[in-house]
């Protein structure tokens, strides 16, 4: 469902790889070792027990042998193999060796004990080169290696000595020797292979072990290191994102770190911040930025007036916290800037609209109070008019009295709209068809003074929601304003497009523009600088602007020029709802 879960899953997969990837490469040591081992110890019995075999057969051989050498010597007897078998016996290596007969009966025996009985192993031997083999576990767990063979020293004996004369019986042809070896010294060999095979294990165990401890130990470094980095690349976009510049200081109160809203408030570049002293820049007595850094008690909320390098003055709003310890001690402090621009210009807006709205009362009143009054006195002027009109110069003292009874009625008609502005009837509009409306009511009175009326609309104007009757009458008080503000063979410009906040709608005019000591006033009702203006117009202009949740600024001169006045009507989109 969200993107971030397989994406954090893929990434412990990635850190977790490598330590795997390892532990597989370990595992398959520890298998390829284990079988190597293994196959070692398999070859070490195999070549303990092929020893054992080349070592009874070579007893075998000698006993045929020294059978052979008696009989040539002719001193051989029948007790001589009896003899001879105790003899090879007193070998370390022999175990036991005994000859039976065909019919599996002893003959001879290392222990006397045993002749006469049957053989408890009575292989099938098909001549006389073969040789088998055994290993026996005696019942106190004792092996015993055994070899059986044909027993045959005559085989290479002249005939004159093969015959089957009664003094040869000695010969025992047919008979089977079995030879016993002692395993003790394979065992020993075996259970040392063992323990060197535990050994290693358990050096590769330990090694292999270790080999997992660093893995993880190092897994989980760098874990702990990615997390680190994460955090404080978090922290740092935290910082970055904060809507209040932030600055912090070391105990001898130089700058240690600050984010780029903090540089935009100083007016200051990072070579110019870095390791610099804050004293330098900022009061600390004013600010409360030395209480904090060699008081440890922290100052919240002082306002102070800070001069940028351009030259502009901006109120900003400081708070400073120390930076404490272990120990308690103070080792910095954290500076909090705060932009009071907009602050100051609602509280002046607040200020203004409580002023506004007391005026806007007391015009409501007396403008009730005068309108009635001059219906009347507009009447009996009238009558006058009729009454002397045989008499022109009487006469034309009732039209003066009319004429300013109609400018006195329009004053209170624009007050009547200052103090109680009508509903907004919020409707789609055509901000085109608006700038054209505008312009055509102000042609007439531009062309009788050779102003000329330009009207510059965006492509990208579109149609916005809003009280087309109230946006007219603004426009038009700012149209006749500038016509009023411009010489003769001027510019008016009608303008609208669509930027940031919103719908533009804008009225610029090539006069001598607003003087600066004057343009925090030119809102305020009554205010004008002509003898025949009301002081209403820019008033009535702000409060339809405000109605609609618009602002309106004044620009004096306009970006890129050297004169003249531009009044730019910023509305939301949709402002009718607003």
């Amino acid at each position: 469902m969200f993107l971030y879960r397989p994406m954090g899953v893929l990434q412990n997969r990635k850190l977790y790889l490598p330590a795997v990837t390892i532990i597989a490469v370990v595992a398959m040591l520890l298998v390829l070792i284990g079988l190597s081992t293994y196959r070692n110890l398999d070859r070490q019995q195999k070549r303990a027990l092929a020893l054992l075999r080349s070592q009874g057969v070579t007893l075998l051989r000698s006993l045929e042998a020294s059978v052979r050498m008696g009989i040539r010597s002719g001193h051989w007897r029948e007790d001589s193999v009896g003899r001879l078998i105790q003899e090879m016996a007193r070998d370390a290596d022999v175990a036991y060796i005994y000859l039976f007969n065909p019919r599996g009966i002893i003959v001879h025996a290392s222990d006397p004990a045993r002749v006469g009985r049957h053989a408890q192993w009575t292989p099938a031997l098909d001549d006389e080169r073969q040789v088998k083999s055994r290993i026996r576990t005696l019942h106190g767990g004792r092996r015993i290696y055994e070899l059986a063979k044909l027993y045959a020293p005559f085989r290479t004996l002249p005939p004159d000595l093969r015959d089957n004369r009664p003094g040869t019986r000695h010969m025992h042809a047919g008979d089977t020797v079995v030879l016993g070896l002692n395993m003790t010294f394979y065992e020993a060999a075996r259970r040392q292979d063992l323990r060197h095979a535990v050994i290693m294990a358990a050096i590769l165990l330990v090694v292999g072990s270790g080999t997992l401890f660093f893995i993880f130990v190092t897994q989980n470094y760098y874990l702990v290191d990615r997390a680190l980095k994460e955090s404080r690349d978090y922290t740092r976009q935290v910082v970055r994102s904060m809507a209040n510049g932030l600055l912090s200081v070391d105990a001898e109160g130089r700058i240690t770190s600050w984010n780029q809203l903090a540089l935009d408030l100083l007016g200051l570049s990072e070579p110019q911040l870095q390791g610099r002293r804050l004293e330098t820049i900022l009061d600390f007595e004013a600010t409360g930025i030395g209480r904090a850094l060699y008081q440890c008690r922290p100052s919240l909320d002082r306002e102070i007036r800070y001069r940028r390098g351009a030259g502009d003055e901006i109120p900003l709003g400081i708070s400073a916290s120390p930076i404490l310890a272990d120990d308690n001690l103070c080792n910095g402090a954290v500076v909090i800037l705060r932009d009071l621009r907009q602050i100051k210009r609602l509280e002046e807006n607040v200020r203004r609209n409580e002023r506004l709205a007391a005026l806007g009362r007391l015009a409501a009143g007396v403008a009730h109070e005068i309108r009635n009054p001059l219906s009347s006195i507009r009447g009996f002027a009238q009558y006058l008019r009729h009454v002397l009109r045989d008499r022109p110069d009487a006469r034309q003292y009732a039209d003066v009295i009319i004429r300013e009874m109609d400018r006195i009625n329009r004053v209170v008609g624009d007050l009547l709209t200052f103090a109680r502005p009508r509903k907004i009837e919020a409707r789609p509009a055509d901000v085109r068809d608006l700038v054209d409306h505008v312009a055509r009511l102000v042609q007439a009175d531009a062309g009788a003074r050779r102003i000329g009326i330009e009207k510059q609309v965006a492509p990208d104007a579109r149609r916005v929601v809003l009280d087309a009757a109230q946006i007219t009458q603004a426009l038009l008080n700012l149209a006749l304003n500038a016509l009023q503000a411009v010489d003769q063979e001027g510019t008016i410009v009608i303008g609208a497009h669509h930027g940031a906040g919103g719908v533009h709608l804008w009225v610029q005019d090539d006069g001598p523009g607003i003087p600066a000591e004057t343009r925090e006033k030119v809102f305020d009702p009554f205010f004008t600088s002509r003898e025949t203006g009301s002081g209403l117009g820019l008033a009535i202009v702000h409060k339809i602007a405000q109605n609609h949740g618009g602002e309106v600024h004044i620009q004096s001169p306009p970006p890129g020029l050297e004169r003249g006045c531009r009044v730019e009507i910023i509305l939301p989109e949709n402002a009718g709802e607003a």
